[in-house]
């Protein structure tokens, strides 16, 4: 590395960015013989330029346009990313982006950079939780794009987060990974092509799960295929597709009516006894279009309000303008259909289930193997035993064994559906 317009590497970094500048365009210009290798001028060019980048960045650009007409058309967008490092953040807790750092912090919180396309997902987090502060959120809304990059640096409490994705797909640039809201639970695994997950489920057990693939199709298992691919379960895991295709603002649309009409069939579960909901689910196999029997039993607008409420504020599905159910017909009326369709209507399969439910001994292969926990001396705590596993309560909640593994659920019917699912899977399985 040769010595000119600045003698030591010290210097190089007190250097003021017109001093830098002169010094790259003179580096990049040179030829080779003033260096010892074509290899060292190509080093020194670089660190030149990182060093005015990230010390100087709107002085040094300004300082390269001013003395070379061909510094103008340098890109400084790419290279402003490529000497960040990405990484998966969120604010402590609630979704999860993708964005990138410079390893700097600010109060011991990491400082990050989005991309405009991430931005439009974090402000509207940022406004959720700005509890109705209107200065806070119009100084939200006026952070600006700079050099390609939205600056979420000094201010807030942002953290890097590793996601269990990220481990499975080494190769799978967490910078192009879109916003994943805090609801969805994360089922991806090595073996799959892309990662997956599971915003979620029916009340038998039933999985939605969306396969996120590869920004890039050249890096696809096919490439042809679509990157965004939206499916649900039935009764016995397998899958039918709801929504394929590249546009994450309908995919998540699509979830988010998913969402709505998984939550409104739970809570329709836990209101009604074993009985009821037998009888509900026979009812809608016949039940005309829009009808559903559970207005039989109960009041199911008031169970559909309830499940609106604790599903559409989700801030990367967002709300738009829908500020009451009334203003949001088309997005319940869909949920409505896909939960009596799918949900609320009895199959063989689902019927099978619901009898179990009822005396926990009607399905040979799911009969107990030994006695109610109940009465086993010492025990005092409620429980049925199974091929397949058992079911025990754990205070007020509610233990699955299955193998090696277990599982709490809040109610009994979750804690049901979740030992009949893997029941359902193993059986097919072997059909």
């Amino acid at each position: 590395m040769r010595i000119r317009h600045i003698a030591t590497f010290a210097e190089t970094i007190r250097a003021t960015p017109l001093t830098l500048a002169r010094e790259y365009l003179s580096a990049r210009d040179a030829t080779v013989h003033e260096f010892l290798r074509e290899e060292d001028r190509a080093a020194y060019v670089d660190v030149l330029l990182a060093l005015g980048r990230f010390q100087h960045r709107d002085a040094f650009a300004s300082a390269l346009k001013d003395l070379d007409v061909t510094a103008g058309a340098l890109e400084l967008e790419p290279s402003l990313h490529s000497l960040m490092r990405p990484v998966a953040w969120s604010f402590g807790d609630g979704a999860t982006f993708a964005g990138y750092t410079d390893d700097t912090r600010w109060n011991g919180f990491l400082n990050i950079w989005v991309t405009p396309t991430t931005w439009p997902y974090v402000l509207a987090e940022l406004v959720a939780g700005a509890d109705g502060d209107t200065d806070l959120i119009e100084q939200y809304r006026r952070t600006a794009e700079v050099d390609g990059l939205v600056s979420l640096t000094h201010s807030l409490t942002t953290s890097e987060v590793t996601p269990k994705w990220a481990t499975f797909f080494v190769d799978y640039p967490i910078a192009t990974m879109v916003p994943i809201p805090q609801s969805w639970t994360d089922e991806s695994w090595r073996h799959e092509t892309a990662p997956s997950f599971g915003p979620c489920s029916g009340p038998l057990g039933e999985l939605a799960q969306i396969w996120i693939d590869y920004e890039d199709p050249a890096r696809r298992e096919i490439p042809e295929a679509t990157r965004f691919s939206f499916c649900r379960r039935d009764a016995i895991g397998e899958l039918t597709s709801v929504y394929a295709g590249d546009d994450y603002e309908e995919a998540v649309r699509h979830v988010a009516i998913e969402q709505l009409a998984c939550n409104f069939a739970h809570r329709l579960a836990r209101m009604l006894d074993p009985t009821e909901w037998q009888d509900m689910r026979l009812r809608n196999r016949t039940a005309g279009a829009g009808v559903c029997a559970s207005h039989d039993f109960l009041d199911a607008n008031m169970v559909m309000l309830d499940a609106w409420r604790a599903t559409r504020d989700d801030v990367i599905v967002g709300s738009g303008d829908a500020m009451t159910l009334a203003s949001d017909l088309d997005h319940v009326n869909a949920a409505w259909t896909v939960a009596t369709r799918h949900y609320l209507a009895s199959d063989d399969k689902g019927a099978r289930f619901d009898a179990w439910r009822l005396t926990g001994r009607s399905v040979p292969s799911l009969s107990a193997e030994g006695h109610d926990l109940a009465t086993i001396p010492p025990s005092d705590s409620a429980g049925r035993v199974y091929a397949v596993g058992f079911i025990e309560a754990a205070g007020s909640a509610w233990m699955v064994n299955v193998a090696n593994s277990s599982r709490s659920f809040d109610t009994l019917i979750d804690a049901e559906a979740h030992l009949w699912s893997v029941f359902a899977s193993a059986e097919s399985a072997h059909v």
